[in-house]
């Protein structure tokens, strides 16, 4: 059986850090990177720093991202795979009255690049402190501890649609005022001993492109 885990959190949260010491730390495990190509520049600022014209491009180049990531994990028979972000993270990036919209064009992009099903598995959410994240940020990003707040609260209506509309059990850490080893000692516990219990993106994705409000 495979076991898929994705890391999912904002910009800050400690997705990346995590995953690289999972990486040392389950080193029979496979690890994959926010994206299969090194990001641009752009990518990095927060969304709502730029144009609508920059942002829908930069929307696109994520949307391959997506369908080039998901065919190598698709592709790989390791029985522990770790994914820095899933599909359903792009949403967050938008206010929840945009996420039908943006289900469409995210299956309309991947049926152009890719008809492979989106992979399922479990979500593990870091939620941390907007400050905190904050101070560890660098300020040319162009997130506020505002915008940040704004995108955790974004994930948290996320999974709780999740969890109380489509019965899923989202794993948590809350990583306020944890330094890094303690999260990946949580992390790990949690794959360890909770119930594998995995999203069926697909699934959710075109959930939220009949109709999401």
């Amino acid at each position: 059986m495979i076991k898929r885990y994705y890391i999912v959190g904002v910009v800050g949260a400690g997705k990346s850090t995590l995953r690289e010491q999972l990486r040392v730390r389950l080193p029979f495990s496979s690890t994959y990177e926010e994206w299969p190509e090194e990001m641009a520049a752009e990518v990095t600022h927060a969304m709502g720093s730029m144009s609508r014209c920059s942002a829908e491009e930069i929307q696109e180049w994520i949307f391959g991202q997506l369908a080039d990531k998901n065919r190598l994990i698709l592709n790989d028979s390791s029985s522990l795979q770790i994914i820095d972000r899933s599909p359903l993270d792009t949403f967050v990036f938008y206010p929840p009255q945009e996420w039908g919209q943006r289900a469409k064009q995210m299956l309309e992009a991947l049926r152009m690049k890719d008809s492979t099903p989106l992979a399922s598995g479990e979500l593990l959410f870091l939620e941390g402190s907007p400050r905190e994240i904050h101070k560890r940020m660098d300020e040319s990003r162009g997130y506020s501890v505002n915008k940040i707040a704004q995108q955790q609260s974004a994930f948290e209506v996320l999974i709780d649609w999740l969890e109380e509309n489509c019965g899923y059990k989202i794993l948590r850490i809350n990583t306020r005022g944890l330094p890094p080893q303690e999260v990946v000692n949580k992390a790990c516990a949690a794959i360890s001993t909770v119930g594998y219990s995995p999203v069926d993106i697909q699934s959710r994705v075109e959930e939220l492109a009949s109709g999401y409000s």
